[in-house]
């Protein structure tokens, strides 16, 4: 029981701070300690045990769900209104992507 509360209260903790000190989100590594903050312009996107979903890229603008579960996928996606542009792995508005559409 002891075991189960400060599990409980572990995860509550790393619920406040995760806002608290990282505003734009985190990637997690395995044991769900922050690796990274989430760059300005970007925010944390993850999956918890699902679909991934896309992130929107110049090529593909409108992201798509991948088949299959994913757990505990962590990634920083662009904030919209922008796209991921894979050449400079930069956030770009869509209509500054240079004629990839």
């Amino acid at each position: 029981m002891k075991l189960a509360i400060l599990g409980l209260a572990f995860l509550v903790a790393a619920a406040q701070t995760n806002y608290t000190d990282h505003p734009r989100g985190c990637i997690y590594d395995d044991s769900g300690h922050c690796m990274r903050e989430c760059e300005e312009g970007t925010h944390s996107y993850g999956s918890g045990c699902g679909p991934v979903m896309s992130e929107p890229t110049c090529e593909q603008p409108t992201p798509k769900v991948e088949s299959g579960n994913t757990c505990d996928f962590f990634a920083c996606y662009c904030d919209a209104p922008t796209v991921r542009n894979k050449a400079s792995k930069k956030c770009v508005k869509l209509e500054d992507c240079g004629g990839l559409l």
